[in-house]
């Protein structure tokens, strides 16, 4: 072997030049080589939409969620029909909420406590505060009706019979007139 002397020389400079060209070639190849996974990964991208994979997760995720409100639902609606199929709770609801009572029993509601302030007045709520509203003479149900003939004949009669007592009403001609005059709070 013949030593290569590196340094000045025809030799060392081609040297240089060799080594340049290597490491441009493995600059440019590392270049391509990353900017071909890159471009790859684009296409993939643009091919395989994964938008539509998020959106159809998110769908799913949404979906599972309404599905198990649904089943509570359906379990809290399971139990009110078997809590409606005993009779002790029919008659509780019954009770509570529309305030029957069996044949023979009587309801009573217990009314707040008057709350006095120091000038000793009731409170506004209190009823005893409103005074009495005379009864009405006019006819609810309109005349000529099949179901009213007996009723407004003797509510004629009745009102015939007070009418010296209080001054004749004009009947109501228009359907809101008569809900109106029906109503004893319009007065």
């Amino acid at each position: 072997m013949i030593p290569v002397r590196r340094g000045k020389g025809p030799n060392a400079e081609k040297q240089t030049r060799v080594m340049r060209r290597r490491s441009r070639e493995a600059r440019r190849s590392a270049f391509l080589l990353i900017g071909g996974a890159l471009l790859s990964l684009v296409i993939l991208g643009a091919w395989f939409p994964a938008n539509a994979l998020f959106h159809q997760h998110s769908s799913l995720t949404a979906a599972n969620a309404e599905l198990h409100e649904l089943h509570q639902q359906d379990g809290a609606l399971t139990q009110a029909r078997q809590d409606l199929s005993d009779s002790s709770e029919i008659a509780r609801i019954a009770r509570e909420q529309y305030q029957l009572v069996n044949p023979g029993q009587q309801a009573f509601e217990v009314l707040p406590p008057t709350r006095t302030s120091k000038t000793g007045t009731a409170y506004a709520g209190d009823p005893a505060l409103n005074k009495p509203v005379a009864p009405s003479s006019a006819s609810v149900i309109p005349p000529g009706s099949e179901a009213g003939t007996t009723h407004s004949t003797s509510v004629k009669r009745s009102a015939t019979a007070h009418a010296s007592a209080a001054p004749p009403v004009a009947e109501p001609r228009g359907f809101v007139a008569r809900v109106l005059s029906s109503l004893e709070f319009w007065r």
